[in-house]
């Protein structure tokens, strides 16, 4: 192994690029679909606190993918069928304990993120039925994560398409066909097609890869394993819980400010959450190729770190940055430029329309820290050097991020704008402190496998 194989690395990273495009499809059809800006920002709220949740378990996923990497690098295939097994039971332990909790406190959650009243009840109703099941998110991000470390992207792929494609499916049915509740129609069109999703990767898991996780032989544990499995995921789970926590505090701010950030108790329509809705959307598609491409390279540098290539890695994460920042920069702007054109499909409201605009233009600023945020902070935990990035995310985005929102957005009364240029600032910030981290080649010492 003395070069990257760029063709491997485009053939892992388009159909990983695919599949996250219909994962927005399916996190966002449903505020389509219902055809109401109340009725979309209520699943939204909603989706604010399971977004917490959900990437907490997926980076759990990508914890059990960077060993299995590693372990292919280094050749180890008993350590790597053992992490299978110890990963898949440990992310549906976690992920039954979450949907427990969020099934029992869908309210109080809610109520914690001054949702307004003539919403909160959807959004109740949607928390529990999504949140209840969120176990089901867990196991088909766990199996995955096993497809995409052995390259079945393409598999993966499929099965996301036939899910998709249930999942609008089913939303239609209950929605125009049944006629019932809509967000009750939607939360269940969502819960089926996920079931459908398990049932298949399941299949391809245990039947094609011939991946045992059967429960049988996974006692007594390997508390070693285990435990580099948590060094990696846990430190990295609290970074994102800590980010997606920061992001719902955010939103609770976002929620007391009124039309041109004047702050109101009680109007039946407020721009600022609805506008937020409509541009999470744009924005979650806007870094979908650096979260792609970043992914697509924790697998090869996963095992380059296995196999002690540590140049092939320092060049991998370069190249994968530049690309990532030039994607990012392009979509970031052309998004910026139709933005009329694309809020006017989700809305027919000027003042949301003009404030979601004003939001896209900070954007392009944004995405440039974010890509670079993206990249090396999954470099980094792909080589083991997990505690620094996590303990500088935590600190500015609450330092920078949510203190700046509620500067900027609430008491010098710029409202969503002011919010904005607040996460801006902190993704830029932090881009800077991980380039140097990753030049300072501390990364090196730090290969899980070797210790």
């Amino acid at each position: 192994m003395n070069k990257i194989n760029v063709k491997q690395l485009i053939f892992i990273i388009i159909p990983i690029f695919l599949e996250l495009l219909l994962q927005i499809l399916a996190g966002n059809v449903d505020k389509i679909m219902v055809q109401n800006d109340n009725l979309a920002t209520s699943i939204n709220q909603a989706n604010s606190i399971l977004d917490l949740l959900v990437v907490t378990i997926s980076v759990l996923s990508s914890a059990s993918l960077i060993l299995i990497n590693q372990y292919k690098g280094a050749k180890n295939k008993e350590k790597e069928a053992l992490i299978y097994k110890i990963s898949f039971y440990f992310n549906l332990f976690v992920g039954m304990i979450l949907s427990i909790l969020l099934f029992t406190l869908a309210k109080p959650s809610l109520m914690l993120l001054q949702v307004q009243d003539n919403i909160i009840n959807d959004a109740i109703i949607y928390l529990m039925i999504n949140g209840g099941t969120l176990f089901l998110q867990a196991l088909m991000m766990s199996l995955q994560s096993f497809l995409r470390s052995n390259e079945y992207m393409k598999t993966s792929l499929s099965i996301s398409i036939i899910f998709n494609v249930i999942n609008v499916g089913l939303n239609a049915l209950f929605l125009f066909g049944f006629k019932i509740n809509p967000i009750v129609a939607v939360a269940l069109g969502s819960v089926i097609s996920r079931t459908i999703g398990v049932i298949m990767l399941l299949l391809v898991v245990t039947l094609k890869l011939r991946i045992n996780i059967s429960i049988k032989g996974l006692f007594p544990i390997n508390f070693k394993e285990l435990k580099k499995l948590i060094s990696i995921g846990l430190p990295a789970a609290g970074e994102s819980f800590s980010y997606s926590l920061s992001q719902i505090v955010i939103m609770a701010f976002i929620n007391t400010i009124g039309r041109n950030g004047v702050l109101i108790n009680n109007l039946e329509f407020i721009s600022a959450p609805a506008a937020k809705t409509y541009a999470s959307i744009i924005v979650l598609v806007t870094y979908l190729f650096v979260n792609a491409s970043s992914q697509g390279m924790q697998i090869l540098l996963g095992r380059y770190i296995g196999a002690g290539e540590n140049e092939l890695a320092n060049r991998l994460v370069w190249k994968t940055l530049i690309v990532s920042i030039i994607m990012s920069e392009i979509f970031a702007t052309l998004f910026a430029l139709l933005s009329g054109f694309i809020f006017s499909i989700f809305t027919n409201d000027p003042e949301v329309i003009n404030l979601c605009t004003k939001i896209l233009y900070i954007e392009i600023a944004l995405e440039l820290g974010r890509a670079i945020n993206i990249v090396m902070v999954r470099a980094l935990q792909t080589t083991g050097d997990v505690m620094f990035p996590t303990t500088i995310a935590i600190i500015f985005c609450w330092l920078i991020a949510t203190v700046g929102s509620l500067v900027l957005g609430i008491y010098l009364n710029m409202g969503l704008v002011g919010v904005w240029i607040s996460m801006a600032a902190d993704e830029i910030i932090r881009a800077i402190i991980f380039i140097f981290r990753w030049k300072s080649g501390k990364w090196k010492t730090k290969n899980m496998v070797a210790s």
